[in-house]
């Protein structure tokens, strides 16, 4: 409950303890660990094959496969792509070695995370850089796509970083977008998305299929936070996770949330 009441009064102040969750996480010695910070997807339940993947990303199946489900709607081929809040780099690694787009940027207000995907990757065509997504320093028309995988939420304001979207993407490029949103507020965010003045290609509701993928990915989870959180901070953790702080073991929750993706397109 209090977690609600600080991101419907106190957006400013959500954002700034997500932050400092965010730095935490940054700053442990996780190494290969966790490459990934989203919720997960998986849609194996309604019959669709999951994707085939290398042995070392078993591990990351779940929260890849929301980059995969994210991204396999547009054409990557020849594209310059910018991933905003795009965290310890494993959305960007998989991107560019699955669909390979001819360049790769990653943004991130985590000046850890930024020396972390540096150090962590290298391949022609992928960089990183320290930046604010509410002020995206790159021209007008920079980008055939720009991705944003489970961020914008905490954003103290969401109406600059669409603004940055839509002047930076090239004209016909793809914004590629995924997050999620308390019920009483997806009325406002879908409109903020439709005045953005991007046509709206495909919106597609994947609560289930990222809760799904919670549920298939719980003992993982919860083994990292007890693995690198100390334990007076993993009650907190444990809800960051997607877990119930005082019963891990049980099912996983979105706090009354739905998830959605979206494909729009710049005219």
């Amino acid at each position: 409950m209090l977690n609600k009441i600080l991101f419907h009064r106190f957006p400013n102040v959500k954002s700034w303890l997500t932050r400092l969750q965010y730095e935490f996480v940054s700053a442990l010695n996780l190494k290969k660990e966790v490459l990934f910070m989203n919720f997960g997807y998986t849609a194996h339940h309604q019959g669709v094959e999951p994707i085939s993947l290398e042995p070392e990303y078993e591990k990351h199946r779940y929260p890849l496969q929301l980059y995969h489900h994210v991204a396999k709607s547009v054409d990557w081929k020849n594209a310059d792509a910018l991933e905003v809040s795009s965290g310890r780099g494993g959305g960007a690694h998989f991107i560019m070695n699955y669909f390979k787009p001819r360049s790769y940027t990653g943004v991130d207000f985590s000046a850890r995370a930024i020396e972390f995907c540096r150090s962590q990757y290298d391949m022609e065509g992928l960089k990183f850089h320290h930046g604010n997504a509410e002020s995206l320093n790159f021209p007008d028309n920079s980008f055939d796509i720009v991705i944003n995988v489970e961020a914008s939420l905490y954003y103290p304001n969401i109406t600059k970083f669409f603004e940055h979207v839509r002047r930076i993407l090239k004209p016909n490029g793809y914004f590629l977008y995924t997050d999620l949103r308390y019920v009483e507020k997806l009325e406002s965010w879908h409109a903020q998305l439709k005045n953005m003045g991007l046509k709206v290609v495909k919106e597609e509701d994947i609560t289930e299929n990222v809760l799904k993928a919670m549920e298939l990915d719980r003992e993982h989870r919860i083994e990292l936070v007890n693995t690198y959180v100390p334990k007076i901070l993993r009650k907190q953790f444990y809800h960051f996770a997607g877990l119930t702080p005082n019963s891990p073991n049980a099912l996983p929750h979105l706090d009354n949330r739905r998830y959605w993706y979206f494909v729009l397109q710049k005219a």
